[in-house]
């Protein structure tokens, strides 16, 4: 049986050496996320190959970049016999959540999905979404001018969509945010992490007393939706689900919502048709008038396909699996790489343009070009409809009342970088 092409002493040298002299030449801007993935790609280049064993000689990595194989792996629910969680994912979600969603399987997994997808509404439309829109509106009443200004505000959003209006103390904001930099990154949990135990505990002592003057509350969120549907899990579990529907908007929902609406405002034909679109769609304070805005979320799908606000993601198969007479060894570490996978020139040749309409085909929901903004299969996030919502929300808000435009020009014409540049998200009122 065929396994795939690994990488030997001479590409990890190459990638070492990518990296000194990265930090070397702009230590400030040093982008570790950038020349990880020019290296992958050539290593993906040199080998022929979408799918390669990193050898960084004492862990194997399999780097999956191909359409085909990721959809084979994220096809089933997380299940001991197939794929779980992989190891780097586990550890890091380990620290802040772990009886969180994105590292359960088996029973478990089947017990805390339905579960969330009952609070967070998954596949309809949510049953508080007019008081969500109002949320968003309130929290985006203020100008802003660049990505920490939308954070802040998707951060107000927050609590009132997860605690409601005027409940949750201001200080989760940051504290999220701060918690969860350590997830993703091992090097700041040994350095830092025993030194937020603190800001853990405490975190965790709110959620408790939030969840605890929820249960009469009648303020319609988050909170108070998951009280009807407490029975499919243990209390413990349901603070720690907590967490990740906090981060998913000031983390990958605010870095989303700014890089869209970067692309629309350096596109004088794109936001054109996006401010038609708002002028005859209706009331923004309505929310079914958002659901109207069907080129809007166009603009978002085609800006998380080019430019992932989550690029990876880690999974094992304990057992070993084989996919197209190809053998993948057991307890592997697999390494989903999300920005080449989407930008595939073989299925594609506008791969690297910015096409929203192509969303707007029926037919291209099942094409084999979906990105995987939202993960696919058994695997697809239960967030996906209520973060597009209050994104679409936030950005119809910006361009009706504050008429934003962009100052970038590097995103303003085809083809695109490979990867966003948070510095060049800057906006102007006319």
């Amino acid at each position: 049986m065929n396994t795939y092409p690994s990488t030997n002493v001479i590409d990890l040298l190459r990638l070492l050496g990518n990296l000194a002299s990265g930090f070397i030449h702009n230590p400030r801007g040093f982008d570790l996320e950038k020349v990880l993935g020019a290296w992958i790609g050539d290593v993906i280049k040199r080998y022929g190959s979408k799918n390669v064993i990193l050898n960084f000689l004492l862990k194997k990595v399999l780097l999956v970049s191909g359409r085909d194989l990721s959809d084979h792996i994220l096809q089933d629910p997380p299940d001991s016999q197939g794929y779980i969680e992989g190891n780097l994912k586990k550890d890091g979600m380990s620290f802040l959540a772990p009886n969180a969603l994105t590292i359960s399987h088996d029973q478990q997994w089947q017990r805390l999905r339905p579960y969330n997808e009952g609070v967070l509404g998954t596949g309809c439309q949510h049953q508080y979404q007019q008081a969500f829109v109002e949320e968003v509106h309130r929290a985006f009443s203020k100008p802003v001018s660049n990505i920490e200004d939308i954070r802040k505000c998707m951060g107000q959003a927050m609590l009132g969509i997860v605690f409601g209006e005027n409940v949750a103390p201001e200080r989760l904001i940051k504290d999220i945010q701060v918690l969860f930099s350590m997830v993703g990154n091992p090097i700041k949990r040994i350095l830092l992490g025993r030194f937020e135990t603190k800001r853990l505990e405490k975190f965790y002592e709110t959620l408790e007393q939030l969840w605890e003057g929820s249960e009469a509350s009648e303020k319609p969120c988050l909170l108070s939706m998951a009280h009807g549907i407490k029975p499919y899990t243990t209390e413990e579990e349901l603070l720690q689900q907590i967490p990740h529907w906090m981060f998913t908007f000031t983390g990958s929902g605010t870095d989303l919502l700014a890089r869209t609406l970067t692309m629309i405002t350096s596109r004088a034909e794109v936001l054109e048709r996006v401010r038609q679109e708002i002028k005859e769609a209706g009331s923004l304070e309505q929310a079914s008038t958002i659901a109207k805005l069907s080129y809007l979320e166009a603009c978002l799908l085609e800006t998380g396909r080019l430019f992932p606000p989550v690029t990876r993601t880690f999974h094992i198969t304990t057992a070993g699996d084989r996919y197209n007479n190809t053998r993948i060894p057991p307890d592997m570490e697999i390494l989903h790489f999300f920005p080449i996978m989407q930008r595939e020139r073989s299925r594609d040749p506008s791969t690297d343009s910015f096409v929203p309409q192509r969303w707007l085909d029926p037919r291209h929901q099942d094409n084999s070009t979906y990105s995987n903004l939202f993960l696919r299969g058994s695997r697809t996030c239960p967030g996906r409809d209520l973060i597009l919502f209050v994104c679409k929300s936030a950005i119809a808000i910006l361009l009706d009342q504050q008429q934003l435009t962009s100052k970038t020009n590097v995103l303003s014409r085809d083809p695109l970088p490979a990867y966003f540049q948070e510095q060049d998200i800057q906006f102007v009122n006319p």
